[in-house]
């Protein structure tokens, strides 16, 4: 049985070092680079504006909107007709 994604973030957070695992090296490479991106995002910013309310808000409101993007059908980016990005790593 595929392991589906859920409100926990532990739970979500598994499944997707299993499904990294899973991957070729350098797709890993990949995904990895991904991550560092996103995570210097959030450290600059974090760094530059510390404790600022604001920042923190609007950091929060970009990653759920990543979120929702992400599950959302998107053939404009090459999507599969009918998933969004995350159902495809399923």
């Amino acid at each position: 049985m595929a392991k589906m994604f859920t409100d926990s973030i532990e739970g979500n957070v598994e499944i997707l070092r299993e499904l990294v695992a899973g991957i070729p090296p350098e797709g890993r490479r990949r995904a990895k680079g991904a991550a560092v991106a996103i995570e210097k995002v959030w450290d600059d910013l974090r760094r530059a504006h510390p404790k600022d309310p604001a920042v923190a808000l609007g950091c929060a409101f970009a990653f759920f909107m990543i979120c929702q993007r992400m599950i959302e059908q998107d053939e404009h980016d090459g999507g599969k007709e009918g998933a969004g990005l995350i159902q495809l790593l399923n």
